[in-house]
């Protein structure tokens, strides 16, 4: 009986996501873009780009608080006050993505280019300055890591899942690597952030939805200048992030 009125449950929310992606993202989100190219033609791209951040940030933020779900956030007076910096999580769900554009920055995303193919949110995604990857072409990568060092070096801010895929477990798989060559190579701060909890939210493979009490850890700021090759670096960062998810299931178990 339980499991069946947990389905209940997850296909109700995962109905009352969609009527709400269609609310905001493509009805709303539509009259932002509009307004967003007035701005660029009036003030500039620059205006235009911190006004869809502005309304993205919003947007991340909501999610969690229109499916009734918690989210708290550790060590926000981490993050820097301005970039360039690159921020790098460890991948659960779905929900990641908002969840950084809401709690930390309205930042860009390496990601794969079939996001491009979701109604306005493709848009959104590259008005921001994501890198869309196409994995079925070998000249994507290299082009994506110059587009990468180019992006980081005018002072934005990216946010990348070297993990490469959702964890289906929730702990933290291995980083691919190279994936942090473009902010060793050019000493680009990193900001580790542990997601905990969205997994319960929604599965990789899954359609169901729930509430979840989520948790964001920001951790310290990292310098790549003090490691001795990109390797060592990535190691380090990846101990950040699965030690705090170890620690919490520690805490859980006990």
């Amino acid at each position: 009986m339980k499991k069946i009125w947990t389905a209940i449950k997850g296909t109700f929310f995962a109905i009352w996501l969609f009527f709400g992606f269609v609310g905001v993202v493509i009805i709303y989100g539509s009259y932002v873009l509009i307004k967003a190219k007035i701005l660029e033609k009036r003030k500039g791209e620059e205006a235009s780009r911190e006004y869809v951040r502005k309304v993205v940030s919003w947007f991340g933020r909501a999610a969690f608080h229109y499916l009734w779900s918690e989210v708290t956030v550790f060590g926000k007076e981490n993050i820097p006050d301005k970039g360039p910096y690159v921020i790098v999580a460890n991948h659960q769900s779905i929900f990641d993505i908002p969840l950084i554009l809401g709690y930390i920055y309205p930042s860009g995303f390496i990601a794969k280019k079939e996001l491009l193919k979701v109604p306005l949110l493709g848009t959104f995604i590259k008005k921001l300055g994501s890198i869309l990857i196409d994995r079925d072409s070998p000249t994507s990568g290299a082009i994506a890591l110059k587009n990468f060092a180019r992006i980081t070096q005018t002072g934005d801010v990216i946010t990348i899942f070297p993990e490469g895929t959702r964890s289906i477990d929730g702990k933290v798989n291995e980083f691919k690597k190279g994936s942090l060559l473009v902010p060793y190579r050019y000493n680009i701060k990193i900001l580790p952030v542990t997601i905990d909890g969205t997994i319960g939210m929604n599965k990789k493979g899954s359609i169901l939805i729930k509430p979840g009490k989520v948790k964001l850890y920001i951790h310290n700021v990292i310098e790549p200048k003090t490691f001795s090759s990109e390797a060592e670096l990535r190691a380090h960062v990846q101990n950040v992030i699965s030690r705090q998810i170890a620690q919490n299931s520690l805490t859980k178990a006990s």
